[in-house]
């Protein structure tokens, strides 16, 4: 038997479908049951004639149907996020090796010139710095009003 949640999710496509094959069912009467598998089965079956059994199968027909394509949208959305995961591994793994080998080359540069390696970092601190206070203790003027500027 479908499950509720099958027959809600596509119902606009169900609705066509039974619309299709069983023209004498109007839109106020599919309106009603909408949503409500015993309901769509038990209207078929008064309008058709056909036995609950017929009527059934058809409407698990068109639910496995559905479902069929939701489960392929669903694998193809797995499919994707796993080649997006491996992607995102791939490129951390890269960034950490470079990283990594940046790390081993200031090591070793720090181990064969370590004057001249605390000598450049003193220095980048001081320029840092300087540009930060700079920065920080500039006089800022206001920006002029649109009544400063019209009165120019």
């Amino acid at each position: 038997m479908t499950i509720k949640q099958e027959l809600e999710g596509d119902w606009n496509t169900i609705a066509g479908n039974v619309k299709e094959k069983y023209g004498q069912i109007t839109d106020d009467e599919l309106r009603q049951v909408e949503g409500k598998a015993d309901q769509l089965i038990g209207l078929i079956q008064r309008r058709t004639g056909q036995t609950r059994e017929q009527v059934a199968a058809y409407v698990d027909s068109l639910c496995q149907g559905e479902c069929s394509a939701t489960e392929r949208v669903s694998q193809l959305a797995r499919e994707y996020a796993e080649s997006t995961s491996q992607a995102v591994q791939e490129g951390y793994h890269q960034v950490a090796d470079r990283a990594r080998q940046g790390y081993e080359q200031t090591a070793d540069a720090v181990a064969h010139r370590p004057m001249e390696s605390v000598i450049a970092a003193l220095s980048i601190g001081l320029i840092t710095g300087i540009a930060i206070g700079i920065s920080i203790g500039a006089a800022h003027r206001p920006e002029p009003t649109w009544r400063d500027r019209w009165t120019r």
